[in-house]
């Protein structure tokens, strides 16, 4: 009978336990932007407009989706898969700063030299190590200047009832 006791008391502490570290559980916003609503639906009213790498205080889980807390004292929900349990990378590697030097905020001709334009120098100098041709520069550079606003995502998300919009 005292072996009973012993064990539905460690079983208690350790759901206990368990209950009060998802309590303290940090997400972060990995969606470019997303919205903290008042309820669990797209429909819901929005209280607050997030951004990447946002860090959120996890309250509850609810299926698809997660109450939370922000650094502001904001409370709402948030779309699972607008959070991502590790932070999102700083683009301070190699790597992402060679990325941002492709980047361009409108299209324009490409020429041969379309890819190089707007390089850092650690960016030449990575893309030049890694032998990454100006042909290649080129591809990159007029993907990156294809841009798709966030309405038409969203739009495209709620057709399809995707994501946060589906049911």
């Amino acid at each position: 009978m005292n072996h009973r006791h012993t064990f539905l008391a460690v079983m208690v502490f350790m759901v206990t336990a368990m209950t009060d570290a998802a309590f303290g559980e940090t997400l972060y916003v990995s969606a470019k932007s997303a919205q903290l609503r008042s309820g669990k639906t797209s429909l819901d009213p929005v209280v607050a407009s997030l951004k990447t790498g946002d860090a959120l205080e996890v309250v509850k889980r609810d299926d698809r989706w997660v109450q939370v807390k922000t650094a502001k004292g904001v409370t709402g929900w948030i779309y699972s898969g607008n959070v991502s349990e590790s932070k999102p990378a700083g683009g301070d590697n190699e790597l992402a700063a060679l990325g941002k030097g492709f980047r361009r905020t409108e299209a324009s001709g490409v020429t041969a030299s379309a890819g190089a334009r707007g390089l850092d120098k650690a960016s030449e100098s990575y893309a030049n190590r890694a032998g990454i041709t100006q042909q290649h520069r080129d591809a990159v550079d007029r993907m990156t200047a294809n841009k798709i606003a966030e309405d038409d995502i969203q739009a495209f998300l709620k057709a399809g009832r995707l994501g946060e919009y589906a049911e």
